[in-house]
């Protein structure tokens, strides 16, 4: 019975559904990278220390259990031919996910220092954290 299934999976055609299960692993890996690599980046932009810590405890058991699994639904569920080509492409939204994680809190960072205006941090050390930030 197990392995009629196996070789069910394995000669089906490419369809809409694998599409949809390739969408849905990489935006799954995508935010869960994400969050695991952003979050230096925005420690350093909140400056508190309990902000950080409350946001890792919150998010790191989300992310290690559906950081793997994004991989192994798309293997699961994948024809033998390209099982290859559609694990490639949800490990390739890694690549999307550095960019997005420097890129992201450089322009938040720009949009609050334009609405919120301050000395430069080498002019001034106490006047350079902006009240709001707190």
């Amino acid at each position: 019975m197990a392995l009629e299934v196996l070789k069910a999976l394995d000669s089906v055609r490419t369809q809409l559904n694998h599409i949809t299960t390739i969408i849905i692993a990489r935006m799954g890996f995508f935010t869960d990278a994400y969050n695991i690599f952003c979050i230096s980046t925005i420690s350093k932009l909140l400056g508190c220390l309990y902000y950080t810590v409350t946001g890792v405890a919150l998010v790191g058991p989300g992310i290690g259990g559906d950081y793997p699994i994004s991989a192994i639904i798309m293997s699961e569920y994948s024809n033998k031919n390209i099982r290859g080509a559609f694990i490639a492409a949800v490990y390739a939204m890694q690549g999307v996910r550095i960019i997005f994680a420097r890129l992201v809190p450089m322009m938040l960072s720009g949009i609050f220092l334009h609405f919120y205006p301050t000395a430069s941090f080498k002019d001034d050390l106490v006047v350079s954290t902006q009240p709001e930030v707190d």
